[in-house]
C-alpha cells in the first residue's frame, strides 16, 4: 500500500498559522475562501471587510489603493499589461489630508491578521507616531505596532516596515534602519515622494489614485482661494496679513530660515496679534494646543510644521517660495475641510518656483497689485456662459455615443461631407470644466511670473 509523505512545515509557516488563528474569523474567511469567486472578486471581498471591521467609513479610492497594494504585495500581479512578480516594496502617492494613514493601517491589519507579520512604523518626527499609534487605537484598527524614529539605531525587528513620509527613505539614517529591521515587506506613504536633490527612492512599485485637483472637485478637500502677493519678506507677509486680519484668519506661515519667522512675529505682535514660532527645540504640542484653541491666532515655521501638522479650522497658509515638493507640502496643510470655513486660502509670491495653482484648481484667484487685490478668474456671466457650453457638448457627447451604440439595429443617417464625428468624452461637468480651464491656468502662471500683471 503506497505511503502518503507529509510535507514538514517551517518555523515560520508554523507562527503564521498561530498567528491566524487568533485573527477575526470574518477576516480569515474572506482571506482564504475564493470558491465561485475571481481574484479581483476575493480581494474586493477582502479589503471592504477590512474595511468593515474598523470604526471609520473608508472612501473608495482608499479602498482602491489598498485593494492594489495587497494585489502587488501577496504575489504575480499585472501591471500595465504586464505580468510581474510580488513585489518587496511599495510607494502609496496620496494627497496631504486624503486619509494615508488610513490606508497604511488597512494594509498593517492586512499582513498581521491573515499573514501573521509583525509591524513596524517608522516617520521623521515624533508627532506623526504619535498620531498614528492615536488613529490606530481610536478607530478599532487594533494592530500590534512597534513605532520607531527613522534615527532610531536598535531598532525592533519586523516583516512589515511602514514608512511615513516616504520621501526621506533615500537618507542614510534609513538605510542604517532598514538594515536593522530586516523588513520582508515595505510599505511606502508620501504626498509628495520626490527630492530636491534628485536621489531616487528605491520602491519596486507605486500607486496613485485620486489626486489633489480630483479630490477638491468630489468634496474630500476643501476648496481654496489662491493669492499671489508681490515679494515675500518678513515685512511683507506681516503687513500683508495686518491690513486685513478678518480675511487670513488662523494663519500658518512658512519662512526660510528661524530668523525671519521670528523677525515677523515681532512685527505681528507689535501690533497685538498672538503668535507663535514654531520650532525644533520648542514645546511644539504646547504651541499647538494654544492654537488649537483659538489662544494663537498666527503660527510661524521653518519646516517643522510642513509635515503631519493637521489643525482643520486652519483658515490661511502662507507658503514660501520653493520646489514642487515642499509648496504641495506646506499648502496641503490648509486643504482639510471644516465645518464653518468654507473657503481655506493659500499665499504664495511671484518668485515662487511651483505655483499650487498647477497643482490644483483654486476657486478663485488674486493677485496683489497697488490698488488692492485683482481679480485673475473669469466673470459671472463669461462663467455662465461656459458652464452651459460644457453641459451641451457633454450631452451632445452622451446623445452620439448613444446614436453609435443603436446604429447597428435602426441604421445611421450618413454625416454630410466635411463634418467630423465628436468623440465621447466620458466626462463629468466638472471634469470638462476642469480641462477646458486649465490651458488658461497654465497662461495666468506664465504672466504671473513674468510680472505682465
Amino acid at each position: 500500500m503506497p505511503t502518503t509523505r507529509r510535507r514538514s512545515r517551517s518555523p515560520a509557516t508554523t507562527l503564521r498559522t498561530r498567528r491566524r488563528a487568533t485573527a477575526p474569523a470574518a477576516l480569515v474567511a474572506a482571506a482564504t475562501d475564493s470558491a465561485g469567486a475571481g481574484p479581483a472578486d476575493a480581494l474586493d471581498r477582502l479589503v471592504t471587510t477590512l474595511a468593515a471591521s474598523v470604526r471609520i467609513e473608508a472612501r473608495d479610492y482608499q479602498k482602491r489603493v489598498v485593494s492594489r497594494v495587497i494585489e502587488m504585495l501577496s504575489g504575480p500581479h499585472a501591471d500595465r499589461h504586464v505580468t510581474l512578480p510580488a513585489a518587496r516594496s511599495v510607494i502609496v502617492e496620496s494627497p496631504t489630508g486624503s486619509g494615508k494613514t488610513v490606508i497604511g493601517l488597512l494594509v498593517a491589519k492586512w499582513a498581521q491578521e491573515c499573514l501573521g507579520m509583525r509591524v513596524a512604523w517608522t516617520a521623521m518626527r515624533r508627532t506623526l507616531l504619535a498620531q498614528v499609534q492615536r488613529e490606530n487605537e481610536e478607530r478599532g484598527f487594533g494592530v500590534d505596532l512597534a513605532t520607531v524614529s527613522m534615527f532610531d539605531r536598535n531598532p525592533p525587528a519586523a516583516d512589515l516596515l511602514v514608512v511615513d513620509e516616504a520621501q526621506h527613505d533615500a537618507t542614510r539614517s534609513m538605510a542604517t534602519l532598514h538594515a536593522a529591521v530586516g523588513a520582508k515587506k515595505v510599505l511606502g506613504l508620501s504626498a509628495t515622494p520626490w527630492r530636491a536633490d534628485r536621489h531616487g527612492l528605491c520602491f519596486e512599485r507605486s500607486v496613485r489614485d485620486a489626486g489633489i485637483r480630483q479630490l477638491v472637485l468630489d468634496g474630500f478637500l476643501s476648496p481654496f482661494a489662491h493669492h499671489t502677493i508681490a515679494s515675500y519678506s518678513p515685512e511683507s507677509v506681516a503687513a500683508t496679513w495686518l491690513r486685513e486680519p478678518r480675511r487670513w484668519g488662523r494663519s500658518l506661515v512658512f519662512f526660510r530660515t528661524i530668523a525671519e519667522c521670528r523677525a515677523c512675529a515681532a512685527l505681528l505682535a507689535a501690533a497685538g496679534v498672538a503668535c507663535e514660532v514654531v520650532t525644533g527645540s520648542s514645546d511644539r504640542e504646547a504651541q499647538i494646543e494654544r492654537f488649537e484653541q483659538g489662544a494663537c491666532t498666527v503660527i510661524l515655521s521653518v519646516a517643522v510644521l510642513a509635515e503631519g501638522f493637521d489643525c482643520p479650522g486652519l483658515e490661511t497658509v502662507f507658503c514660501r517660495p520653493s520646489g514642487k515638493g515642499p509648496a504641495v507640502q506646506m499648502a496641503g496643510r490648509v486643504l482639510r475641510r471644516v465645518e464653518g470655513v468654507p473657503l481655506k486660502q493659500i499665499v504664495q509670491c511671484r518668485a515662487t518656483k511651483h505655483p499650487f495653482t498647477a497643482t490644483a484648481t483654486p476657486a478663485v484667484q488674486y493677485v496683489q497689485t497697488d490698488d488692492g487685490w485683482h481679480s485673475i478668474g473669469l466673470n459671472d456671466r463669461v462663467e455662465r456662459a461656459t458652464t452651459r457650453m460644457l453641459e451641451l457638448l457633454v450631452r451632445i457627447s452622451k446623445a452620439e455615443e448613444l446614436g453609435t451604440k443603436g446604429s447597428a439595429r435602426r441604421g445611421r443617417r450618413p454625416r454630410r461631407p466635411g463634418l467630423r464625428a465628436i468623440r465621447s468624452w466620458n466626462y463629468r461637468l466638472e471634469e470638462a470644466r476642469d480641462r477646458f480651464e486649465r490651458p488658461r491656468r497654465e497662461k495666468q502662471a506664465s504672466w504671473i511670473d513674468d510680472g505682465t500683471w
